[in-house]
């Protein structure tokens, strides 16, 4: 009997055993993902004084990461970029930051350190767009700058907000409403939208366009301000 007792005391144990070892098992099977290819935490959105061409200066919009990278925003929204591939297509665009004080040190793909201070005239926060300031009637983009994304999707060069979800592209005026019969037969114009640091533009032939977004700023203390903004990378300025 007690050799039985043994027995079916060792079965019962070895079930138990594998029971837990195969819940163990599930408990800890990893998560399908690529690591890499998740954006990090953002620690801030700023803009940047660049050389332009032919000798302007213009501005170009820089996401900093907690992790230490920083990105120059381009035509990819950032809640759809795909850090790794972003990284392998366009190396330029990226780099790591450090932050000494009230300076922001960038460095390039190239190993090359530049040093940004805030209130220095380089280097300014970019905001998100909340609705709070209210966006000019019309913009134009400014020339020049090599943003590192390599995007040239973008293609408008001069925009009207006919109202707070209507749009046209190169129009210098005559258009007063969205409901005009003009913006409704135009392939360049359509409806468009703005959460957070993302734009989106709805085109009446049915193209859909989606990318970054920031408001620009003024003052000091620095606060939004809708003179300048960015849209894919490229700076927009107000045609007032």
């Amino acid at each position: 009997m007690k050799i039985r007792r043994f027995l079916i005391g060792l079965v019962i144990t070895s079930m138990v055993s594998c029971y837990v070892d195969a819940g163990a098992t599930a408990i800890k099977k990893p998560l399908k993902y690529q690591p890499s290819s998740v954006v990090p935490a953002v620690e801030g959105w700023y803009f940047r004084a660049i050389s332009g061409y032919p000798a302007a200066i213009t501005f170009e919009p820089v996401v900093l990461f907690k992790n230490g990278d920083y990105w120059e925003a381009g035509g990819e929204a950032l809640e759809s970029l795909n850090m790794a591939e972003d990284k392998n297509k366009h190396p330029k665009a990226w780099g790591t930051w450090k932050k000494q004080g009230q300076t922001f040190l960038l460095t390039n793909s190239k190993g090359q350190t530049n040093d940004y201070e805030l209130g220095g005239g380089n280097w300014f926060p970019a905001y998100a767009y909340t609705g709070a300031v209210k966006l000019k009637p019309a913009y134009e983009k400014v020339s020049g700058g090599d943003y590192g994304n390599g995007l040239n999707a973008l293609t408008i060069k001069k925009i009207t907000l006919l109202d707070g979800t209507h749009f046209n592209e190169g129009t210098n005026g005559g258009i007063s409403t969205g409901n005009a019969a003009a913006w409704k037969k135009s392939s360049t114009g359509g409806t468009y939208r703005i959460s957070g640091h993302t734009i989106e533009f709805i085109y009446n032939d049915g193209r859909v366009v989606k990318t970054s977004f920031a408001l620009g700023a003024k003052g000091s203390p620095a606060r939004p301000d809708n003179a300048l903004i960015f849209i894919g990378g490229y700076a927009y300025t107000d045609t007032e």
